[in-house]
């Protein structure tokens, strides 16, 4: 994406569009107008062309790598480069079809008891296979300095639990197409067309018995519905059917004294359903996991068929993403740092670094001056809200330590099997935690990921080098424009710390309240305002979901108002001016629709509104900019204009 004049090209905007109306089509209209949605995208938008971009300096990069003549075995450019090869040996792949499965297919067949499903389900854990429940380790969310264990819900096919369930359209849509894909896979993997079509009415018989059984997504928002600490013992008596230990020694958790249960109803579940389903129908549904689980590592026709599903029905992509692109996901995702290092050393210079810390130095003092003027939170949590802020974390650009891929072994011949040995090296490195104490200098996303985070459990937000250019970040353009939207990223991974439950944790991480009763009855009062607003918003015959999607729109919100906060301080030293016509308050709002400038297919729309916390884009400029007088002020939004809201409906937490 080229930067135009001051960072923002005008030819974007959509003069037809009333400001006051729908400024997410005024500011993005001509934009929208003039691009089309690439064939093998879901969507497309600023954050898609980015990362684009940054994919194609990455294969630069691992290009030039395959010309070396020698890599050193166990280096970041020998494991980069090798399992990107084996990806793209097609031809090798195609030669061996479903081969690789075998073994397990195998093993599978020999099933004879539950002893031996609960065997195989440990195996799959390691392996990254979601099968029934899921297990991972993560900080004791009530003592941060700690590592627990956290088994979850997990082993559906399809991304929500509603799938199942719901009978509105576009459920029974994705339903159907999901049913419709099980049979044409088992199909393709060998069945007879008679067995295909009885075990995917199996398959989906057992997933929909999970899916009942699973917490709703709303819920699994709230770290207090999701904090059930047990011990081994009370764990077994929960869920009688599992034998726990054996399978705590199988993924090599060290036998710990207490284990975080995040769902106890759905594990109690699992105990009832291993008991009344027949080993035949086990052995089913671990063959199609494993299946789904490793397709994309398969030979073309199981890579096509299954992003015929996922890809097409789900989120609406024609075509398939080129080799090269799907070879890198697989390198991004599994040795991801170790391209971290080099993408780093070749495109992310100290200057951004610095230039991007001062940025957030300036909204960190504005949150700062907001907490102390805050008519709604009393003396004793505005004192322990700036201790949060004070203490909260910033990480910018990439890791002071990088991870450690030592004895993982990749072979340039085996893609396969590549795949299945850095899950079991990642699954090693993540069970290694147990017992030690809580990595805080790890991050969760690689350097070259257009993205950026707030961790709860370490209060800190984190900015990958990746986000920090063009149209997010540019040192080189107007300062409105890297407050506006930069500036608007920042305050909201900040705002996130203090969202309806980023705000249960206190400056250490620890789930623990650390405000006063009244304050957080005021704050859920200002909270429903927003999320009243956002359900009544809807695409394609989907309503948003107020509830699932609050977290995120108080992080926009917030991020809004103090990011604009920090730039009308900063016009204070440096002056203003108009350019192009614009005043700077403007060109902030601006920098912010640019932001979330995106056009994407109905399918993914329908799909990231039932699944994702994430408001759709043009709800994150609309909405937020609906509550805020700033803009009112900017733009000239009076009653009668659509995204007028009468002064006491409009949201303003922080």
């Amino acid at each position: 994406m080229k930067k135009k004049g001051w960072g923002f090209d005008t030819r974007d905007i959509d003069k037809r569009v009333r400001p006051q109306d729908d400024f997410f089509h005024y500011a993005n209209g001509g934009w929208i107008k003039r691009e089309k949605i690439p064939p093998h995208e879901s969507r497309w938008g600023s954050f898609q062309i980015l990362q684009t971009e940054t994919q194609k300096k990455l294969r630069e990069i691992v290009n030039g790598l395959l010309k070396a003549k020698h890599l050193m075995k166990g280096t970041a450019p020998q494991l980069v480069g090798d399992l990107y090869r084996s990806g793209m040996d097609m031809k090798a792949r195609n030669a061996l079809g479903a081969k690789p499965l075998e073994r397990f297919r195998t093993k599978i067949k020999k099933l004879k008891t539950k002893e031996d499903v609960l065997r195989l389900v440990a195996k799959f854990h390691k392996l990254g296979i979601g099968v029934l429940w899921g297990a991972a380790i993560d900080q004791d969310a009530k003592n941060s300095e700690t590592y627990l264990l956290h088994l979850y819900q997990d082993g559906l096919g399809v991304p929500e639990r509603d799938y199942y369930l719901l009978n509105n359209p576009e459920q029974v849509r994705v339903r159907t197409a999901y049913l419709a894909h099980i049979e044409r896979m088992l199909k393709l993997f060998g069945w007879a067309p008679q067995d295909a079509r009885r075990n995917a009415a199996i398959i989906f018989a057992i997933e929909k018995t999970l899916a009942t059984a699973s917490m709703r997504k709303e819920d699994t928002r709230d770290p207090h519905k999701t904090y059930h600490k047990l011990s081994v013992k009370a764990l077994q008596k929960l869920s009688p059917v599992v034998n726990w230990r054996s399978y705590l020694k199988a993924i090599g958790a060290r036998t710990p004294t207490k284990i975080l249960v995040m769902q106890p109803g759905f594990l109690k579940a699992v105990s009832s359903l291993l008991k009344q389903t027949s080993m035949e129908d086990w052995r089913v549904y671990l063959e199609w996991h494993l299946f789904i689980g490793t397709a994309g590592l398969l030979s073309q026709r199981f890579v096509q068929a299954n992003f015929d599903f996922y890809g097409k029905v789900l989120s609406g992509a024609k075509k398939m993403r080129p080799l090269w692109r799907r070879a890198l996901s697989t390198v991004n995702g599994t040795v991801g740092e170790s391209l971290g290092q080099i993408y780093v050393e070749k495109y992310f210079t100290h200057e951004a670094k610095r230039k991007m810390d001062a940025l957030i130095s300036d909204l960190f003092a504005v949150y700062a001056e907001r907490i102390k003027v805050l008519d709604w939170m009393s003396p004793a949590t505005k004192k322990r809200a700036q201790k949060k802020l004070k203490t909260m974390v910033r990480k910018i650009g990439y890791p002071k330590r990088w991870k450690s891929y030592r004895r993982l072994v990749i072979d340039p011949a085996d893609y396969f099997g590549n795949v299945m040995r850095a899950s079991l090296h990642e699954h090693a490195r993540q069970m290694h935690k147990l017992g030690k104490p809580v990595d805080r200098e790890e991050w969760f996303m690689t350097p070259q990921t257009v993205n950026a985070y707030y961790n709860q459990g370490t209060n800190e937000i984190v900015f990958p080098a990746a986000i920090l250019q063009h149209p997010f970040f540019d040192a080189s353009a107007d300062d409105a424009v890297n407050y506006g939207a930069i500036g608007a990223v920042i305050g909201h991974e900040i705002t996130h710390g203090f969202d309806d439950q980023g705000s249960k944790f206190d400056e250490k991480g620890n789930l623990k309240s650390w405000w006063t009763s009244l304050d957080r009855a005021r704050f859920e009062k200002k909270a429903r305002v927003v999320e009243r607003q956002f359900n009544q918003y809807e695409l394609h015959g989907v309503k948003v979901n107020g509830k699932l999607t609050l977290g995120e729109n108080i992080a926009d919100l917030g991020g809004d108002a103090i990011a604009f906060a920090a730039y009308e301080r900063h016009l204070k030293k440096t002056g203003r001016k108009i350019i192009d016509g614009f005043a700077p308050e403007q060109r902030f709002f601006l920098a912010k629709a640019q932001d979330w400038r995106e056009i994407a297919r109905p399918e993914h729309l329908k799909t990231s509104i039932l699944t994702d916390p994430h408001s759709p884009d043009i709800f994150r400029v609309n909405g937020p900019l609906s509550n805020l007088t700033e803009f009112y002020e900017a733009f000239g939004v009076k009653k009668g204009d659509k995204l007028y809201r009468a002064p006491k409906a409009r949201a303003k937490i922080w």
